[in-house]
């Protein structure tokens, strides 16, 4: 068992390590540069929702969560380490490939690279779905919302957190540098809200202020008994 403390600290390592050798589209999208940032605000803003989720998962003793759009594996990592039966899945690998050379995995990870509308995945497989700060990347977002409803058990819950785009965080991507363009976001977290409240009963889990809304976290809960 690893603390989130612990963790954090071994990823943060990882990612300077790998952003100092190898700048690429796929590392900037995965946020590697945001979670390996000094700023302590941009620090608290990142790490703090993983923090949030991670901590909600385990006060509500989650067993088969779904990591979806894992990215650099950090949130499937913590909740394997705490026993936590986890399938990561993301549309291509290779920023956690990059992470995986400098830190070893739980084994009982269950990796799926590629688009999981397409995996045939069974029914009924999850008490959690987690998708941060990756729907804002998503034009067809409907489709992977009824995914996520026939995927979770009954009583299953989503959390899912992502930007407000508002103008403040515009103006702080770009006080940020050159890597925080945001430019492969089609959507925000109010209209994913909006889109999901259509689906299942939401609920705010926690909103990061400084001075404004920048980020939200919610939750989405299946009405299947």
């Amino acid at each position: 068992m690893e603390t989130f403390k612990e963790a954090k600290k071994k990823f943060k390592q990882a990612f300077t390590e790998i952003l100092t050798n190898k700048n690429s589209y796929e590392n900037d999208e995965a946020a590697l540069p945001a979670y390996a940032h000094k700023n302590p605000l941009i620090d608290y803003l990142f790490w703090k929702r993983l923090q949030v989720v991670f901590n909600f998962a385990k006060e509500n003793n989650f067993k088969n969560v779904l990591d979806f759009g894992c990215g650099s594996g950090v949130m499937s990592y913590l909740m394997a380490q705490n026993g936590i039966s986890v399938t990561s899945s993301d549309i291509e690998f290779s920023p956690l490939r990059l992470v995986k050379e400098k830190i070893d995995f739980p084994a009982q990870i269950n990796f799926i690279e590629g688009d999981i509308i397409n995996k045939n995945l069974p029914e009924n497989s999850f008490d959690l779905i987690v998708a941060l700060d990756v729907l804002e990347h998503i034009e067809n977002l409907d489709e992977y919302i009824k995914l996520f409803e026939r995927l979770l058990k009954p009583n299953g819950v989503i959390i899912v957190s992502g930007p407000t785009e508002n103008i403040l965080y515009k103006i702080g991507r770009k006080i940020s540098g050159e890597r925080f363009t945001g430019n492969y976001h089609v959507t925000n977290i109010k209209t994913i809200k909006k889109q999901f409240s259509e689906h299942l009963i939401i609920k705010t889990l926690r909103r990061l202020v400084f001075p404004v809304i920048l980020f939200e976290v919610f939750i989405a809960k299946s009405e299947k008994k």
